[in-house]
């Protein structure tokens, strides 16, 4: 039998193929090399790496490039970097100022030893002046070093490098073009032409920079070579010193002084570098002074020839010192004067461009108002010739003339179906007979009911702007006085049991009712002109509508004003809903056109202050009632909600700071009077704030659900609210108002109600709107102005 060998014996005894190659090997630390790179960078440093590869990603598939290292490994996928070329990466590298990570990161990656192929044509100045990419001047460079066996990568960027340093230009803009190799090596750079005179002057006197770069000659374009020659030592007896010293170019003072045991290349290098100057008292406290003495001569005297023309300088300043001081102070003057003319002129043409929007806007609200106008008249009369037609019909009925058409049946003498009322059956009616049917004339003129019922007409029509006329109503009960309709339609809801408790859901006693002067009870409208409650607005631009408005306050003459915030104006409305007018939230005096009004407030003089957010900062301008800026002081801008009040009895203006969790007391002027906290630091979220007749700042913190009171001076008195959906709790709180009574009203906005409390912050009942309120303010009668910021509307109950 044949002896079977296992499988396994079979493919062990096969070559053994490596798993991992030098490929792989070389890939991982290329990758390993990117990422430390990419660590190493800051955020700051990774958005202007994206920046300078703008023209080669899209922007927007930029943005999703989060980590430097993502960046590069798109600029592999273009094949703009690569294991052999990191050109690329360097150039953003050095432009982003992080030269650190080229010579600790970028140049450990590089294989060592890189030779670079020669040019054995290279001549120097053959080669005409040229331009770099960006469109400026170069000039060929020909530098000649001390022979090498061979050129390689290390060695071309060392010598790029100090070329870059000394010449006074980035590492970028030397550009290496060639080498060629004879007894010593000639390479070839282009250089921006306007860095080349301080290389021409360093060769010129042999600088010990270039003399350490080995450099023994230095070409530029087809000038003359200039050759660098290192200082001659004392007695031209060259001691045994260490290589350095010597490739240095030093010489020794006398032949009995040594080299200090800690002389390097790099102290020399640091010696002659642009942060040490290069004179006669620095050269004679040198260990060594061989270190070319014509570069050191020739800046000597340009130092003195500096200090001479400083001198003259200086001499010819203190000689017009004088007249200078005067033209400056004359400009100064001018500059002043223009300057406040230039401010009361922009102030000026800002108020007359104010007026002129808001002339505008009444004229065209007239215009639109005149049209409504038209039409209702029209229909007035429509319904005046309906009602003449019927009250005609009647009065020919009852004068005995033959009415259009004929006389009715039961008038020609026919048996009308069901047979003869009483009346006609020669039957006495209960309470006896009608006047017209006893002969008798019925009292006053028939002119005199035509005349009443137009009158009637008329009522029902001239309604306020905005309320919907219902023609049904007109003609059916024209001889009925519409105040008894009115006590007729109160008795029966009252006989019916449905009052105010009833509608509202609560169940609060009578002498608990705060209107702020106002007791009674009625039901709470959904937007029938029969009920209490008027509602008006909805979203948009034009006049009459708002977005996303905030703060409220109602004048001592019942006029609505509103911070409309998206619209970048305040908006005026009558207690009806009837719009009146609106003017934009100008800022007087700055650069900026207008703000997103906050809040509003009125002070004792009538005029408006708001707080609103312009582009660089937050601002409280006072208007007048027809919209004139007349003041303003600025805020830091936050990019928090801020509500303001002002307390009449010392004028000052109070603005909230989340932010900083305090409340800020302002003078007109603007000039701060005190900030009000809390003690402990409780309340994190000031909103919006009001003041009482007694003088105490009430602040809504809608982080903490609860309001904090405050005496005038600051000091902390007491709290109430907390978090929850029960009697007394609140939930994100936001516009708080008092009444003539002295209860606080709180907008418990997340529970769609607004709270009344006493003045000590004790629960009296809940007012449910059914909305998510923002603003309240009080009318002088007593009325409750809501703003329903979600629904762009607002709301005005009578009884609450």
């Amino acid at each position: 039998m044949v002896p079977v060998v296992p499988a396994v014996s079979a493919r062990m005894a096969g070559p053994v193929r490596e798993r991992v190659t030098d490929a792989d090997r070389r890939h991982f630390d290329f990758v390993q090399t990117l990422l430390r790179i990419s660590d190493e960078l800051t955020e700051e440093e990774t958005a202007n790496v994206k920046v300078f590869c703008l023209h080669l990603i899209p922007k927007g598939h930029l943005e999703q490039l989060r980590r430097a290292m993502d960046v590069f490994v798109k600029l592999m996928e273009l094949d703009k970097i690569d294991q052999e070329n990191l050109d690329f990466l360097k150039e953003i590298l050095e432009r982003i100022g992080r030269q650190d990570l080229i010579q600790n990161v970028l140049r450990r990656f590089q294989p060592p030893d890189r030779e670079i192929p020669e040019n054995p044509e290279l001549q120097p100045g053959t080669i005409q002046q040229g331009a770099d990419a960006e469109g400026n001047a170069t000039s060929n460079t020909y530098v000649v070093v001390n022979g090498q066996v061979r050129m390689i990568q290390e060695t071309l960027d060392r010598l790029r490098n100090h070329i870059a340093t000394l010449s006074g230009t980035r590492r970028s803009q030397v550009k290496f073009r060639g080498y060629k190799k004879h007894k010593s090596i000639l390479v070839h750079f282009s250089i921006p032409r306007e860095n080349t005179a301080v290389l021409r002057h360093m060769a010129d006197h042999s600088d010990p920079r270039l003399v350490y770069m080995g450099v023994k000659s230095l070409q530029i374009d087809s000038e003359v070579p200039i050759k660098v020659q290192p200082g001659v030592p004392l007695y031209d007896v060259k001691r045994q010193l260490p290589v350095d010293d010597i490739e240095v170019g030093c010489s020794t003072r006398t032949k009995h002084q040594r080299a200090p045991q800690s002389w390097t290349r790099l102290s020399a290098l640091n010696l002659f570098s642009d942060a040490l100057p290069l004179h006669l008292q620095a050269a004679a406290s040198l260990e060594y002074q061989g270190f070319s003495y014509s570069l050191v001569r020739a800046l000597v005297q340009k130092d003195r020839l500096r200090e001479h023309q400083m001198r003259q300088a200086i001499q010819n300043l203190r000689n017009a010192e004088v007249d200078s001081n005067t033209l400056r102070q004359k400009a100064e003057v001018d500059s002043n004067t223009l300057r406040q003319k230039a401010e009361v002129d922009s102030n000026t043409i800002m108020t007359f461009r104010s007026k002129l929007d808001i002339t505008e806007n009444r004229l065209k609200e007239a215009l639109e108002t005149i049209a409504v106008l038209e039409e209702k008249l029209q229909q007035a009369q429509e319904y005046a010739e309906k009602a003449a037609k019927q009250v005609t019909s009647h009065v020919t009925e009852y004068k005995g003339e033959k009415p259009p058409g004929g006389w009715p049946q039961e008038y020609r003498g026919e048996k009308p179906p069901g047979g003869w009322p009483q009346q006609y059956m020669g039957e006495k009616p209960p309470g006896g007979w009608p006047q017209e049917y006893r002969g008798e004339k019925p009292p006053g003129d028939l002119s005199a009911q035509v005349e009443k019922a137009d009158a009637a007409t008329q009522t029902h029509l001239a309604g306020p702007v905005g309320t919907a006329v219902r023609p049904g109503d007109v003609g059916d009960k024209l001889g009925e006085d519409p105040t008894v309709q009115e006590e007729e339609k109160r008795s029966s809801r009252q006989d019916s049991g449905i009052g105010r408790e009833d509608a509202l859901g609560s169940e609060a006693p009578e002498q608990e009712r705060d209107t702020s002067g106002t007791e009674g009870a009625a039901s709470r409208s959904t937007g029938d002109s029969k009920q209490d409650v008027v509602t008006f607005g909805g979203k948009g631009s034009e006049p009459g509508k708002f977005k996303f408005l905030r703060g409220v306050v109602v004048s001592p003459s019942n006029e609505i004003c509103v911070a409309d915030m998206g619209n970048r104006r305040v908006q005026v409305h009558s207690m009806e809903g009837v719009y009146l007018r609106n003017f934009p939230t100008v800022v007087p005096g700055t650069g900026e056109s207008t703000m997103l009004p906050r809040d509003v407030c009125m002070d004792s003089n009538g005029t408006l202050w708001v707080v609103g957010e312009g582009e660089t900062a937050e601002h409280v301008v006072q208007y007048s009632t027809d919209g004139a800026a007349m003041a303003r002081f600025d805020l830091k801008k936050s990019h928090n909600f801020r509500g303001i009040a002002v307390d009449t009895r010392t004028n000052h203006i109070l603005v909230t700071d989340a932010a900083n969790t305090e409340v800020q007391v302002f003078r007109p002027d603007g000039s701060l009077v005190r900030t009000v906290r809390h003690p402990e630091g409780e309340m994190k979220y000031p909103h919006y704030v009001t003041v009482d007749g007694e003088g105490n700042i009430l602040v809504s913190d809608w982080r903490s659900d609860s309001v904090y009171v405050y005496d005038e001076s600051g000091k902390f008195l007491f709290q109430f609210g907390g978090k929850g959906s029960g009697e007394g709790q609140l939930m994100y709180p936001r516009g708080i108002c008092t009444g003539s009574s002295g209860h606080i009203l709180v907008a418990d906005n997340e529970n769609r109600r607004v709270q009344i409390f006493t003045r000590h912050g004790e629960f009296v009942r809940t007012f449910r709107t059914g909305f998510k309120p923002t603003g309240l303010a009080v009318g002088p009668e007593g009325q409750l102005v809501v703003t329903d910021q979600p629904n762009h509307t607002l709301a005005v109950f009578s009884n609450y």
